[in-house]
């Protein structure tokens, strides 16, 4: 039993540690406010090494896949579907929790001043700054997404300097994933001393909100299981695509809600698809890359997370703020939730691009803990569609490959 439960080790440590600290701030808050700077010292640590983070990973990943260029038709058809499935999923909850309201009415007083948006969100300045030194602050930190995919995909396109570079890059982002994991060792404590510090002044009521927020998750998360699985599996070949769906989809949704990750449940995924009848070289091509650019269950907790904290901080959610929602979702989805090793970064991206309280932070820890094993559902199973349509508006006939050729040759092949 405790090996299967091995997995959540860390999310069991985190929570208890949030737990812990919420019962201090509710019970204790004279104690609670002065562990704010403990907590404080945490998220500073992981606030300095988010630039170097986010740009290293996402230009070594972006400078490596971009190797696969020669799959053409293929790439498109993954990279427009994975769009669509993290739009779906992330329109959808935001409609949810627009519907039924998690915050019901309760909101909290934070002691950090803050102007989300700074009353009209300007769009460029999201998205670019006038200057380099600018792309150095985690509070430009979609800007440094779009120069890094840039940057990756200028380096995945410079011959054999651009390899030397990829190579160099690969080795500086298995360090500062090491610094990340150096400093995560603290999130329990850091975290929960913040989380702590910021029940101290709340209602006590704040805390069904997070359960009526991650019940709400949890209830869209089965309705989208069934029905974008029924949806999808019929785009990708009608009745019997969706029958071969359901024939095979036990076997890596238990993996998937066993491991708790996405690259862990792969060999399972890929046995499911072949076994779905889908072409073995579509599988072998579509499957390692949708593991990491399709995460549907991201964009759903990344959109749930955005509304959630608007409604406790009693902000307006206008339509801007829903397109802004759409695109961290799809950003979440694709390049932030790919990002090996990058442990809240989410959270981060939401708060600096939104010009949130960092006191928010641990908040969205806690539905993104607590939803993790079904957002990883999600993520898993909607692959095997993704690799469904993906056969259907780009596939063809399956040709004799040989077993020792690499994905480039099987997708010339194919193309």
């Amino acid at each position: 039993m405790w090996k299967r439960l091995e997995p959540y080790k860390s999310s069991f440590i985190l929570l208890f540690a949030l737990t812990l600290g919420g019962i201090v701030g509710i019970y204790a808050p004279d104690i609670a406010l002065k562990l704010q700077a403990i907590g404080k010292i945490f998220l500073n640590l992981l606030f300095m090494i988010i630039v170097p983070l986010v740009s290293v990973s996402v230009m070594s990943s972006i400078a490596s896949m971009t190797d696969l260029k020669k799959l053409g038709r293929i790439m498109g058809v993954i990279f427009a579907v994975s769009i669509v499935m993290a739009l779906i999923p992330a329109a959808g909850i935001v409609g949810l929790a627009t519907l039924f309201n998690p915050a019901q009415g309760v909101t909290i007083e934070l002691s950090e001043k803050f102007n989300a948006g700074g009353g009209g969100m300007d769009f460029v300045s999201m998205v670019t700054t006038n200057d380099f030194v600018g792309l150095l602050s985690k509070s430009n930190i979609l800007a440094l997404i779009i120069m890094s995919v840039i940057a990756g995909i200028a380096i995945g396109q410079s011959g054999e300097q651009g390899k030397r570079v990829s190579n160099s890059l690969n080795d500086l982002n298995t360090i500062i994933m090491k610094i990340v994991s150096i400093i995560m060792k603290g999130a329990p404590v850091g975290l929960g001393c913040y989380f702590a510090s910021t029940m101290a002044s709340q209602d006590s009521q704040l805390l069904v909100t997070f359960a009526r927020a991650i019940g709400l998750f949890f209830a869209a998360t089965l309705l989208y299981y069934v029905f974008g699985s029924i949806f999808y599996s019929w785009i990708g070949g009608g009745m019997p695509a969706i029958r071969a769906f359901w024939r095979n989809a036990i076997e890596p949704s238990a993996t998937a809600l066993g491991t708790c990750s996405s690259l862990g449940t792969l060999p399972a995924n890929i046995r499911a698809a072949k076994a779905m009848g889908i072409n073995p070289e579509i599988v072998d091509i579509s499957l390692p890359l949708l593991v990491n650019l399709n995460k549907g269950g991201v964009a759903m907790i990344a959109a749930l997370k955005i509304v959630f904290i608007f409604a406790v901080l009693g902000l307006d959610f206008t339509i801007e703020t829903f397109f802004l929602t759409m695109l961290i979702s799809v950003l979440s989805a694709i390049i932030v939730g790919g990002v090996p090793g990058g442990a809240f970064l989410g959270e981060i991206f939401i708060v600096t691009t939104l010009g949130l309280p960092l006191e928010t932070i641990p908040m969205l820890v806690v539905l993104g803990t607590i939803t993790d094993a079904p957002a990883t559902l999600i993520n898993v199973i909607h692959d095997l569609n993704a690799a469904q349509i993906v056969e259907r508006f780009a596939g063809k006939k399956p040709q004799p490959v040989s077993e020792n050729a690499g994905i480039t040759d099987i997708a010339e092949k194919i193309a």
